[in-house]
């Protein structure tokens, strides 16, 4: 300051201290990071607002959030550790001064800092490959990438015999090839991993001797204990082991035996340095020993890996067993289970239910044995109880027992027997009946009997008290009724259920018994029975008899017949040998009653009456039997015997059986074969065996049947044959028709013609000469036989081929010379302009050398081309063809030069007719390349200017003149073109062809384009598919999706264009679109869009003066305004640069309604619907609040009807966090 008037000047110094919050910390920086730490660094700020710093506050917040968190408020130096951070996140650091006006201005890291820190070193360090001068090195990432991300690798080498790392390379990938080493010498090598926070330590290889080498293979097992992997089942499995082996082994996988199949779900991968077995969702199916073999040309090993999936167990092994049962408690058991899910059972788990409700009550979780005794029941109350099996992994299903009675340890018994009606009346039945199979546990008391009548549904109780034997008597009944019983026992637990009810019996009076049976056949294993009919039948007709036998001396008697036997004979078989039997007989009337039975055959044993077949006929049989064709000839004959005889008829070797023309009948002790429409064939003698344990007996019946003979035996021989006439001579017939030939006749037919015309009528020999034959005609002859029955049967016998009238043909045609080499030369012909008349039967080849005057025949063919070999190549040729019919050889046909013996030059050409091939997708295609060269050239198969790779499904085979291309199953791989090229010494020629396989198209080219927006309405665009599958796009589908819901719906199936308006959307929800092309041939994959939200886009508006740089002094405040259109509100952020702006003491950041806004004391909240409603729509919004210093959640609004909210009354300077909850 400084005074001044006129008596002088003063200066004087005032000191002025401006007292403040200090200013910001400088130079902040993180001094060390680790995984979970990060240490920062800062120098005291410039300004201390005029009072000394007390403490410094550390603040920190994710580089994904906006908010800051405070990590301390009371930090002395310009130091801090900041600890429990996550690896790998991001985070961004502020620092602030405190003194004792207040908390400055922050200093604020520029950059995100992440949490990491050097890497793990790779695992290991693996030598894949030796060559002499170089050495492939692989290895696996690092355990941990030190929370940043692995930037690269660096490899490093050691020469043995010194100290001294040579860098070698720097590489991003997992393996390296280590180049320009010194062959012989022994190296180390070493990796190091490398990430934004350094290098991690080093691996070491182990030393290798640098030098081509082989190796046996060899399998790494050491991470695989005892060989042995155990999982769970529905884990994944996945086997990795390290291979090595030089050259590089091919490994085969197998399971058990079999080679490995592989699916989707289980498969195998080999890589450079392992091969790795996968097993998807493992079952306990997947258990087994995995073989696999690793073989180079060193040799070849095997190892055995075991499988073991562990499973909750299966259910235990019913039935369960009631062991015992009583009023009040219950003894079961069970079997384990035949799946114990591959450990030990450790317990099982019992339960129980009452019958009449659904709840399981569990009685015992820690059943250690396979019985259990349930106890505490209640009497009479039916039960059901189910058993589980449990191991460590869990509890298995359960198996459930059959319903119960907890009661007393017996039961009712089981129904007694059928009853059976022993006695009748037209006023009583007297019935008896078996005991019941089981009593129940407790003895019978008696048993309850009860009636009714057939047509009647009501029984009732005949017995007034408990019947205590198996015979009761019921009287009162009606004459003529027909009654059936039921009988019903009784224990002390109850009554039975009732029997099987008798056969219904009418009440009659009974008929007399049959007579005695008496015997009229026995054998060893049956005896046939005889018997008289009844005196009196009870008043009705016999209706049927039942035969009963006995064992002697003490047996029961037994029904002998299972069908009802009508007559008054009957054999019973199934007897034993040498046994001894009695038999009586019941009869039964069409009243419904039953006789007593009749009194018991004498004993009867069984055993055969031998005696030897004898076959009587009649005296006309000992002659030959005559007849004419046509008739029926009859052989009948009687035969005796014990036991009756077993006869076969026979004719010739062959046995005789029953047919409709040949019928045979053959009865105990007679036989009749009858033929009917008897020929020429039915001849012959025929034999009647009968044959028994006594011995045999034949007779043999001579049959002769006259008929007309059979056809001349051929062949029907010509010869002799000229311009007019010919020979024929033939054999007679082998069948005579049983009468002498007297002649034959013999018929003519032009070939040209279909009617016979008689040559001789009465040809008295087997040859004969035709005459007047037409020169050039074509002739067929045919002979018969005749005798006095008539012409001859069957086809006559004629010529095998036509017979022509002819001459030696004319030379051949215009000779052609096809292809010449150094040995060979190929000659074609064209046929004679005439044959003689006669068929060419060949042609004859000769040729002359030059300077000799002799034909020599080189070839004899009978096609029109022929290919002579055996030339000297430079001799000079001349060739002659001449044509052969069955009259001699024609006059040769000359070629018209002659022929020197060398190779032919022709450059290739294509003899294509087309260049474009199409097929159907998944079917064959075969393409056929015709061409001419020589000498043959050679072919090349390209496609897509790529040599063709051939495999089993496309490959290309040529020949002299032709190459194929077979494409199996062709798929859209095999489109494009193809290109064709021959080459030879003559020149070269190349063929472009196109191959199309019709299939439909490929998915629509993408990505999706948005056009348009709207409340309720989405334009979307796409590009055609880069593949129609051979045929034009004929429309697009389009489905949408509410990515709230899985299910698509169809907008559109017939799109013409590549553009569609989705119309009808629902405001503000969230939409995915897919599209697929169609063809003819069907429809393509479909191209999937992003999700795209229905709702009209936001907009921002500024006053143009925003559009220039905003200047302003330091000091000044200044403001931006906007405004923002949208639906639903838009968020809102305000950004400088890249970094996020915030509300401070300096800086506030106000919005309207339409806008995220936040002051001192209120702020506004908006949100979006949540993916899933529920299945229901939501009703409202709950939205709560916390501040970031408390634990507690408050209320602000309960029932917030829309998607935003404005919360107010807030305290200025607190952090708050919000949440909202749907209901």
């Amino acid at each position: 300051m400084t005074l001044e008037n006129v008596a002088g000047k003063k200066t004087g110094f005032v000191n002025v201290k401006v007292l403040d919050t200090p200013g910001p910390p400088i130079n902040l920086k993180p001094r060390e990071i680790t995984k979970d730490s990060i240490t920062l660094q800062w120098d005291a700020p410039l300004i201390d607002g005029g009072s000394r710093i007390t403490n410094y506050i550390v603040e920190k917040r994710e580089s994904t959030r906006k908010a800051y968190s405070t990590v301390t408020t009371n930090c002395q130096k310009c130091s801090f550790r900041i600890t429990n951070l996550a690896e790998g996140c991001e985070y961004y650091f502020r620092v602030l001064a405190e003194n004792e006006y207040g908390i400055g201005e922050p200093a604020e890291t520029t950059e995100p800092i992440r949490a990491s820190e050097a890497p793990s070193p790779p695992e290991s360090l693996n030598i894949m490959d030796v060559t002499r001068n170089s050495v492939s090195l692989a290895w696996p990432k690092p355990e941990h990438d030190g929370g940043s991300k692995i930037t690269g690798y660096v490899i490093e080498a050691q020469r043995k015999g010194t100290n001294q790392w040579a860098h070698i390379t720097t590489v991003k990938t997992l393996d390296c090839v280590v180049k320009n080493l010194t062959e012989n010498e022994e190296y180390t090598f070493q990796v190091m991993a490398v990430n934004s926070a350094g290098r991690s330590a080093p691996r070491e290889s182990r030393p290798v001797i640098i030098k081509e080498q082989t190796m046996l293979p060899e399998f790494d097992l050491r991470g695989i204990y005892q060989k042995t992997v155990i999982a769970r089942a529905g884990d994944n499995i996945k086997i990795e082991i390290p291979v090595l082996g030089r050259p590089r082994p091919t490994v085969t996988w197998k399971k058990e035996e079999e080679i490995l199949k592989q699916t989707q779900r289980i498969n195998y991968e080999n890589t450079a340095t392992a091969t790795i077995l996968t097993i998807n969702e493992c079952k306990r199916s997947d258990s087994g020993r995995y073989p696999l073999s690793a073989k180079n040309i060193v040799g070849e090993v095997s190892e055995v890996i075991t499988v073991q999936v562990h499973d909750i167990p299966g259910p235990p092994t019913g039935p369960i067993k009631f062991d015992d049962i009583s009023s009040d408690s219950l003894s079961f058991s069970w079997e384990p289970p035949l799946n114990d899910g591959g450990v030990p059972i450790s317990n099982y788990v019992v339960e129980m239910r009452q019958t009449d409700s659904t709840t399981w009550t569990e009685l015992a979780t820690t059943v250690i044995r396979t019985t259990f005794k349930a106890i505490r029941l209640t009497t009479g109350v039916e039960y059901q109880f189910r058993v589980k099996a449990q191991n460590r992994y869990g509890i298995g299903p359960a198996i459930t027992s059959e319903s119960v009675v907890a009661n007393y340890p017996f039961k009712v018994p089981g129904p007694p027997g059928t009853p059976q009606v022993i006695a009748v009346t037209k006023e009583t039945m007297t019935i008896s009946w078996n005991e019941p199979v089981t009593d129940g546990g407790s003895p019978i008391l008696g048993y309850h009997i009860e009636r009714k009548e057939r047509n009647s549904i009501l029984w009732q109780t005949v017995s007034k008290m408990l019947v205590s034997g198996n015979i009761f008597k019921s009287t009162g009944l009606t004459d003529g009724i027909a009654y059936e019983f039921r009988v019903i026992a009784e224990n002390l637990a109850g009554k039975s259920k009732p029997s099987k009810p008798s056969e219904p019996m009418f009440a009659l009076d009974p008929i007399d018994p049959p007579g005695k049976p008496i015997p009229l056949n026995i054998t060893r294993h049956a005896i046939t029975l005889k018997w008289t009919k009844p005196e009196y039948n009870g008043g009705f007709k016999i209706t049927g008899y039942t035969v009963e036998k006995r064992d002697l001396p003490n047996g029961r008697w037994l029904k002998a017949n299972f069908s009802n036997i009508l007559e008054t004979e009957f054999t019973v078989s199934g007897l034993t040998e040498d046994a001894a039997y009695e038999f009586r007989v019941i009869a039964r009337n069409a009243g419904g009653a039953v006789s007593q039975p009749s009194e018991p055959s004498d004993a009867i044993t069984c055993r055969d009456d031998i005696e030897a077949p004898q076959i009587k006929v009649d005296a006309k049989y000992k002659d030959t039997l005559v007849l004419k064709a046509g008739e029926v000839f009859r052989l009948e004959a009687d035969v005796s015997g014990r036991p009756p005889p077993t006869m076969t008829w026979t004719k010739g070797e062959k046995e005789l059986e029953d047919t409709a023309k040949l019928e045979i009948k053959i009865a105990d002790f007679s036989t009749v074969l009858t033929n009917r429409d008897s020929s020429r064939r039915d001849g012959g003698a025929y034999t009647l065996t009968a044959t028994n344990p006594g011995g045999f007996a034949k007779h043999i019946f001579n049959v002769k049947v006259l008929d007309r003979p059979g056809p001349p035996e051929g062949p029907l021989a010509v010869s002799e044959v000229t311009a007019e006439k010919c020979v024929l001579s033939w054999l007679p017939p082998l069948d005579d028709g049983g009468a002498k030939i007297d002649h034959y006749v013999v018929e003519k037919r032009e070939t040209s013609r279909l009617a016979w015309t008689a040559v001789a009528t009465e040809v008295p020999l087997t040859k004969l000469k035709v005459t007047k034959l037409l020169k050039g005609n074509e002739y067929v002859f045919r002979v018969m036989a005749v005798n006095k029955y008539g012409y001859g049967i069957g086809l006559p016998v004629e010529t095998s081929e036509s017979v022509k009238v002819s001459e030696r043909p004319l030379p051949p045609g215009k000779i052609t010379l096809l292809d010449v080499t150094s040995k060979s030369v190929s000659l074609s012909w064209e046929k004679p302009e005439h044959d003689g008349g006669s068929r060419i039967l060949g042609y004859i080849v000769e040729m002359q050398s030059k300077g000799s005057e002799k034909w020599s025949t080189c070839a004899t063919v009978k096609v029109t081309e022929a290919t002579v070999t055996g030339l000297i190549q430079g001799e000079e040729y001349t060739f002659r063809v001449s044509a052969q019919n069955e009259k001699g050889i024609s006059d040769p046909r000359q070629l018209g030069i002659p022929v020197v013996a060398k190779d032919l030059v022709i450059p290739p050409a294509f003899k294509l007719l087309f260049t474009t091939f199409s097929v159907l997708a998944g079917e064959d295609l075969k393409v056929d390349v015709p061409f001419v060269g020589r000498p043959k050239p050679a072919v090349f198969w390209h496609k897509d200017d790529i040599a063709l790779k051939q495999t089993t499904r496309v490959n290309a085979e040529s020949s002299e003149n032709n190459t194929v291309l077979t494409i199996k199953e062709a798929c859209r791989d095999d489109v494009g073109t193809y290109l064709v090229k021959l080459t030879n010494s003559a020149g070269e020629a190349t063929e472009t062809l196109n191959i199309v396989v019709l299939d439909k198209p490929g998915p629509p080219t993408g990505p999706v384009k948005v056009e348009e927006v709207t409340a309720d309405s989405i334009t979307i665009s796409w590009e055609p598919p880069k593949y129609d599958g051979g045929s034009s796009i004929n429309n697009y589908i389009v489905e949408k999706r509410d990515t709230s819901t899985t299910t698509w719906q169809i907008v559109s199936a017939t799109v013409a264009r590549t553009t569609i308006k989705a119309c009808r959307l629902k405001t503000g929800c969230e939409y995915q679109f897919r599209i697929a092309a169609e063809n003819r041939y069907g429809k393509s994959t479909y191209l999937t869009s992003e999700s795209i939200v229905a709702q009209y886009p936001f907009k921002i508006s500024m006053d143009p003066k925003y559009k220039d740089t905003i200047v302003v002094n330091a000091g000044e405040s200044f403001k931006l305004e906007a405004d923002v259109h949208g639906k639903p509100i838009p968020s809102i952020q305000w950004l400088k640069g890249d970094r996020e702006l915030a509300n401070t003491a300096r800086m506030e950041i106000k919005s309207t309604d339409f806008a995220t806004s936040v002051t001192a004391e209120k702020c506004m909240l908006s949100w979006k619907p949540p993916l899933q409603d529920g299945g229901s729509d939501i009703s409202h919004y709950v939205v709560e609040k916390r501040e970031t210093s408390r634990l507690v959640w408050t209320v602000v609004d309960s029932n917030v009807q829309t998607l935003n909210c404005k919360v107010t009354k807030l305290l200025e300077g607190n952090e708050y966090v919000f949440r909202i909850m749907a209901v």
